[in-house]
């Protein structure tokens, strides 16, 4: 039953209803305040009363406003004498006389300069000048051509200005704001991402952001003419040993976990068992791992999936879409030609990656067959840089000891004066000892061979031939000193060749496991089929199988990565049991995927290109925190809602959870 006061408020009107709430708020605020003053409370209140700390509800207008005509951005010259309504947050306003008053207005469209220059209207003057920076606001006015020689040319709406007739302040910012988004020194990152609302608003987030969805359309607009249909997949998955470490998430039934995918890799290929034929997902994927400019434990990847096709049918489709993007968010326009093809085993031993910038020469040459008295069955990897006696010492020593080589005997490098270049192998401890070498004909050969001339650089790494992994030594070398020629205007980019994509296939399916626990670890995924050429060799010599895999690389920054699939359950099964060596209670797991193998699976492949990393690089920026709207900081720390954050002990209880103290721990 409704109770009389009960009734009271609801006959009440508008106006009276609003008067309460402001009442009531004031109320609660100072109250609030006055409770800081006399007891300790959570740093977390006291932070929200300082940011709250002249927030002026009062000055705030109720009932209705005008509905906005026009964007900040895009008035111009021909809107000359038109009446506008423009909204959106106030900057500070400048006084230039009694009766001229400037306030700048700006939207994500960019930033229009309004003006009062009515001197019989006190109030509007008052309303205007009372205005805190990033107040929200509505203005109706009239559009008038700025005075001869007063244009402003950096702004889209420079031409023009609006006189203002009415405002409307549909909610004052409070004078004490962490910060505001166009002042010219913005504090530390911790900062801007606790406020991050007030961070987007920054010209720059919020071109990146609009870019994002941009691409995003493309991605679904290209993929669906292309006959893909968009599914999605489930977030709560199951914990299967994939490689990085997994988020998990537990449920009210004792000892049951759900794990949040890592990809949507195991679904998409029973979608292809299920007959879907082209699959895509803008998907969310979940890692538990270190943070970096380039890592978020929460990511998006642009997920597909195909069947019946080969490794080049999945490259001209992803061609096709980085095409697109490029030309809707760059206007810039891609050929066949801009996506050359490189083997894993060329890319390591030329530029010792995987993943090479080929933005800049500087090749690596194994000159191993120079000294074959001392190099056996290793590798020399030599580079030589053009120009590199330029580099000081104290750069290349500091160089030596960022990738931890100061104590490398088997590493060196020699500036190349008209003094040593018939001599400069005696400085190497790799080649000191070369019968070869020595001899001056052969080093005379070599110096050919290498275009070795006075004031190159020389540095020179013995190491195992057999290669793995993403680098090597030379290769860290390499993009080290390419950072500090290019630092000192040694080396220069080509500007007109922004964007430089290479596909590099033919990985080895099968990588030494570095921590000891089994011989083997898949390279990619242990889903990636080997060449058929290569079938023969599993049981044999697995170190010698290269998997159907395929990178895309932009720039020294891989992308995107992909392979054709095993279709077969017998060659899936005997991968994970007997070359991967994993136990069966792991290779269990994938009893599923097994399945629908054997339920009559088509040969299919996909690629997952990272969705992140492709719009860092649109963007120019340095890091991915900066084109995602609330990422995490360091830690995986949220720090707009402060998460990750603790759990009450009933939710623990609800779920059969309880924390380990530090000696159950040990």
């Amino acid at each position: 039953m409704t109770s009389r006061f009960g009734r009271v408020v609801l006959l009440a009107s508008r106006a009276s209803l609003l008067r309460q709430v402001q009442r009531s708020t004031a109320f609660h605020l100072t109250r609030a305040t006055a409770a800081c003053q006399t007891r300790k409370i959570a740093t977390t209140t006291v932070a929200k009363e300082q940011y709250l700390h002249g927030y002026k509800d009062s000055e705030r207008y109720h009932g209705e406003y005008p509905g906005r005509t026009h964007y900040c951005g895009e008035l111009r010259a021909s809107n000359e004498g038109e009446k506008v309504v423009l909204c959106g947050w106030a900057q500070s306003s400048r006084d230039m006389s009694q009766d001229l008053i400037f306030l700048p207005l700006r939207d994500h469209s960019g930033v229009t300069q309004l003006v009062y220059r009515n001197s019989n209207d006190d109030h509007l003057k008052s309303q205007i000048q009372s205005l805190s920076a990033e107040s929200v606001v509505c203005v109706e006015g009239v559009v008038k051509k700025r005075p001869e020689g007063m244009a402003n040319k950096t702004q889209a709406a420079g031409d023009i200005e609006v006189e203002i007739t009415k405002i409307y302040c549909l909610n004052p910012a409070t004078p004490s704001l962490p910060f505001w988004p166009n002042q010219a020194q913005l504090p530390n990152e911790e900062v801007r991402l606790r406020y991050r609302y007030l961070d987007l608003r920054r010209q720059e987030l919020q071109h990146n952001i609009r870019l994002r969805s941009l691409t995003a359309n493309t991605v679904r607009n290209y993929l669906t003419e292309n006959g893909f249909t968009e599914i999605e997949t489930p977030t709560l998955f199951k914990s299967t040993p994939e490689g990085a470490r997994e988020f998990i998430v537990p449920t009210r039934k004792r000892g049951a976990f759900y794990a949040l995918p890592q990809s949507p890799q195991q679904h998409k290929q029973m979608l292809m068992a299920a007959g879907f034929d082209r699959y895509f997902q803008i998907a969310r994927c979940f890692r538990d791992e270190d943070l970096r400019a380039d890592r978020q434990p929460e990511f998006t990847q642009i997920d597909l999936e195909m069947s019946f096709i080969k490794i080049k049918d999945i490259q001209q489709i992803i061609e096709g879409m980085v095409t697109s993007i490029w030309d809707k968010a760059l206007g810039k326009k891609l050929t066949k030609e801009h996506f050359p093809h490189m083997t894993y085993n060329e890319a390591m031993s030329k530029y010792g990656s995987d993943k090479p910038d080929i933005r800049f020469d500087m090749k690596i040459n194994d000159i191993g067959s120079y000294a074959k008295d001392v190099a056996g069955d290793d590798a020399i990897d030599c580079m030589v840089v053009k120009k590199g006696s330029a580099l000081t010492g104290g750069d290349l020593k500091a160089m030596q000891k960022v990738l931890d080589l100061t104590d490398d005997k088997n590493f060196a490098f020699v500036k190349i004066n008209e003094n040593n270049i018939h001599s400069w192998s005696s400085k190497c401890n790799s080649l000191r000892h070369s019968q070869h070498i020595a001899q001056s004909k052969q080093l005379e050969q070599l110096n050919q061979s290498l275009d070795i001339e006075q004031g190159d650089l020389v540095l020179v790494h013995k190491r195992p031939s057999y290669l793995y992994g993403g680098n090597t030594t030379m290769g860290r070398v390499r993009l080290l000193v390419s950072d500090l020629m290019q630092k000192k205007g040694l080396l220069t980019l080509d500007q007109n060749e922004k964007f430089k994509f290479l596909w590099v296939e033919s990985f080895p399916l099968f990588t030494p496991d570095e921590q000891g626990i089994r011989a083997w670890q898949a390279t990619h995924h242990p889903f990636t089929a080997p060449y058929d050429e290569d079938i023969p060799l599993l049981a044999t010599e697995p170190e010698k199988v290269r998997g159907q895999h395929y990178d895309l690389v932009l720039n020294g920054m891989e992308i995107g990565g992909g392979s054709i699939r095993i279709h077969s359950p017998v060659m899936q099964t005997f991968i994970l049991e007997k070359v991967l060596q994993l136990e069966k209670h792991e290779y269990k797991r994938f009893d599923h995927l097994i399945d629908a193998l054997g339920g009559g699976c088509p040969p299919h492949g996909g690629i997952a290109l990272g969705f992140d990393r492709l719009m860092a690089i649109l963007c120019e920026s340095a890091s991915i925190r900066d084109v995602i709207a609330f990422p995490k900081a360091a830690g995986g720390k949220d720090f707009v809602v402060n998460s990750p954050s603790e759990v009450t002990t009933a939710q623990l209880n609800e779920y059969g959870l309880r924390l380990a103290n530090v000696d159950e721990k040990k």
